[in-house]
């Protein structure tokens, strides 16, 4: 029992009707933020990316984060309705419970938290009749002794969703040291990941985005036979190309591993802007698994595992 209320039953990947998920631990049946009065949780419930609305998407961002949407304003605050129940979800002992989906069967994604770097950021929407709203994405981070126990036959993935290559700094982060190598890197990260995933879909197979259950991957695809292929991107310039290299194989063990507890055929992809400089990290990630590769290896790659 949890602060006298029912002890908490969902595993990540488990479907429950969004009726019987209420009646167990309450909370409002027709909203998105639904804080229970019966047990000590907050239930967030997602709209899947394909369908949600431009300013309404709930993803995995480029920090790691999954950026979920709150409620927009009332009368000029943004913390005056449901949005005080996710900020202040520590400080009331609350637990941020995700779902996937929003009505009938959903789709139990684990438990989150506010990241304690940046929790969130505010934005503004102008709509249809012209008026402004400021609307917030809350940053949540997954609680790690959740996220260990998948239900193993959860698929993996929605359907690719295309990377904007545009990249702006948005001014709520802090100043970087050098802001055009930033939107540079993020940029060429994106467009790597859009020529991939359209060289996955002119092989016939479908690129896949990570949904919050699974973890933050930039690319996967599924190849004749059942395998899950698992692609992580990286920008390189000679000043990054070692950190970026270490944190690229370094993601993907991690994910690699996070998908055999769900007894997945997986393999990974490091895919890199260019061929790096030393010929040993080609060495080390075939050591450890990793198909290393860039633009010009496209074929390799989609043929690796066929």
């Amino acid at each position: 029992m949890t602060n006298g209320g029912p002890t908490w039953h969902l595993q990540p990947g488990e479907l429950i009707l969004r009726k019987e998920l209420h009646d167990r631990y309450g909370g409002q049946r027709r909203i998105g933020i639904a804080p229970c009065r019966g047990s000590a949780n907050v239930l967030l419930f997602s709209t899947p990316l394909e369908r949600a609305w431009l300013h309404y998407e709930n993803r995995w961002a480029e920090d790691g984060t999954f950026h979920y949407t709150g409620a927009e304003e009332v009368e000029g605050h943004i913390f005056a309705g449901l949005n005080a129940h996710i900020r202040d979800h520590v400080k009331t002992g609350k637990a941020l419970r995700l779902f996937e989906g929003t009505r009938g069967e959903v789709r139990y994604a684990g438990e989150f938290v506010l990241d304690g770097v940046t929790p969130y950021h505010t934005y503004t929407v102008h709509k249809a009749d012209g008026a402004a709203v400021q609307m917030i994405k809350f940053h949540l981070v997954r609680v790690e002794r959740s996220s260990l126990v998948v239900v193993t036959d959860t698929p993996v993935g929605i359907p690719y969703h295309h990377a904007d290559e545009d990249v702006r700094l948005e001014p709520v982060f802090a100043e970087p040291a050098d802001p055009e190598l930033v939107e540079r890197n993020l940029a060429t990260h994106r467009r790597l990941q859009n020529h991939l995933a359209e060289a996955v879909r002119r092989a016939g197979l479908e690129p896949l985005s990570p949904c919050s259950i699974d973890p933050d991957f930039d690319l996967a695809w599924y190849v004749p036979g059942g395998s899950l292929v698992i692609c992580e991107v990286k920008s390189l310039t000679e000043v990054n190309e070692t950190r970026k290299l270490r944190t690229g194989v370094g993601q993907l063990l991690d994910y690699l591993d996070q998908f055999l507890l769900r007894n997945l055929d997986t393999q990974g992809v490091l895919w890199v802007e260019r061929e790096p400089s030393l010929p040993r990290w080609a060495d080390l990630c075939r050591r450890v698994g990793i198909q290393l590769a860039w633009p010009g290896q496209e074929q390799l790659v989609l043929t690796q595992w066929s």
